[in-house]
């Protein structure tokens, strides 16, 4: 089959569908949700409109009361795809208004484009392709599109556990990196570091976007201090000096990352607390830019290596200070020979902070001798004419972790990460489109394995 003539007619609808559904600022608000809208207003706008082209294309549309939109077809044993449409907000310096996606030169900018609604209208294309032409027979595939999943996956928790949906023969989820991800990083749960502290002259503090990305901007309340502005373009501080209705204020600037990655991002909370607790001699702000510094936790004893997962990491993204209370969350990720109770309580002996942390998700690992793992190599090698790269191990979470005989089967090419969590997210059309055939051949592929292997 020749997949890529199969798809080819599908580029057009699939890139004006990708620019609808990135128009809608479907961040998780917790002030608009309501009934059949868990994660807010904007989630339930992106999940309905997934849900008005499944019943656009005859597909079978089941709105899973509000937490996710599933697209399905087809009698037998149950190929599913994982995608999501919620989007971390867009913080930080665009080169284009994040929520009006706009062709810049061979790219497509837009929050959502590579994280992962570009992956979500790739796999729905490649979908429709082969459901208008008559190729899935003998199997089913279900399309779960979920409203959560950069905020703990309650979608996917709700879909398994409260609606009793079956899993599937197999699976992937669209929200990594090719040629497909047979590792995932152990991460704790919600978590965050408090201490009592005062820190005058400083009054108030807030920054940071998500606790899965870099902290890109803290504002830091205290009086006007020409001495400080000094010292900040002294040291050569990224700032900016502002005021509002809360009063003075210092805009320390970073730069995000994601939070499986923070070596790649610039945390501005970090930052701040170099350049406030010398200026003012607050030696627990020195100290903890000092002992934070190394996103693999070496300053504080909680660094630990894992043969195939590779280093922890620590990434710090929300932060709080009011009322002489100092809050900040901890995204900790760790391998297959991680001890993360024993990471945190290293960071709360050295920083002399509570810790507080509840769930979390285990180590996902795919042996790479799988069938599911063996198919959708061949499936990449295939499509891609790529034979030399090797399945990969990250630290990122994906659905993988959260729906059975999954895992993560690309979206990223080498080279082409698309920016996720960070400003000027993009994805190349050319990838997009190299998407398309990709995902209808993998469907495909493990419909076959699982008719072949009698599920």
């Amino acid at each position: 089959m020749n997949y890529k003539k199969l798809c080819k007619p599908y580029r057009h609808d699939a890139l004006l569908a990708l620019s609808r559904l990135c128009s809608i600022p479907s961040v998780h608000d917790e002030a608009s949700i309501g009934p059949d809208a868990p994660f807010g207003s904007e989630v339930k706008k992106a999940l309905d409109y997934v849900a008005a082209l499944g019943e656009e294309y005859g597909f079978k549309v089941d709105k899973c009361d509000g937490y996710c939109t599933e697209l399905s077809y087809g009698e037998g044993p149950k190929i599913g795809i994982f995608a999501h449409t919620d989007v971390v907000p867009a913080s930080g310096e665009w080169v284009s208004a994040p929520f009006e996606p706009e062709i810049r030169g061979k790219k497509l900018y837009a929050r959502g484009t590579s994280d992962d609604k570009g992956p979500l209208m790739a796999a729905l294309y490649g979908l429709k392709a082969l459901k208008d032409n008559g190729l899935i027979k003998g199997f089913s595939v279900s399309m779960v599109v979920g409203g959560n999943e950069e905020n703990g996956s309650a979608c996917l928790e709700h879909y398994f556990h409260v609606l009793k949906k079956e899993g599937c023969v197999y699976a992937f989820t669209p929200d990594a990196e090719f040629p497909l991800v047979h590792a995932e990083k152990g991460m704790v749960g919600e978590c965050y570091a408090t201490k009592m502290i005062d820190l005058a002259p400083i009054t108030y503090m807030e920054g940071g976007s998500a606790t899965n990305a870099v902290c890109d901007a803290l504002k830091v309340y205290l009086p006007k201090d020409e001495k400080l502005v000094s010292y900040l373009n002294l040291k050569g501080v990224s700032y900016e000096e502002k005021e509002d209705e809360r009063g003075h204020y210092i805009l320390f600037k970073g730069l995000s990352a994601h939070g499986s990655t923070p070596e790649k991002g610039v945390n501005a909370a970090l930052k701040a607390f170099e350049a406030l607790g010398n200026f003012y001699s607050l030696p627990f702000l020195s100290l903890l830019a000092t002992l934070l510094k190394d996103p693999s936790g070496k300053n504080f004893g909680g660094y630990e290596y894992s043969p195939v997962l590779g280093p922890t990491t620590y990434n710090y993204g929300l932060f709080h200070y009011e009322d002489k209370v100092l809050k900040f969350s901890i995204d900790h990720r760790y391998g297959e020979k991680g001890t993360p109770k024993e990471n945190l309580a290293a960071f709360e002996e050295k920083t002399t902070m509570s810790v507080a942390y509840s769930g979390g998700k285990d180590v996902l690992l795919w042996p790479t001798d799988s069938p599911i793992v063996k198919t959708l190599m061949k499936v990449y090698r295939k499509q891609t004419g790529d034979l030399f790269s090797k399945p990969l191990a990250i630290g990122g979470g994906t659905y993988a972790k959260e729906a059975p005989n999954c895992l993560a089967f690309g979206s990223a090419f080498k080279g082409h990460e698309g920016d996720i969590h960070s400003p000027n997210e993009y994805i190349f059309l050319s990838d997009f489109y190299r998407q398309i055939p990709i995902y209808a051949a993998a469907v495909m592929a493990l419909g076959e394995l699982a008719i072949k292997e009698g599920k």
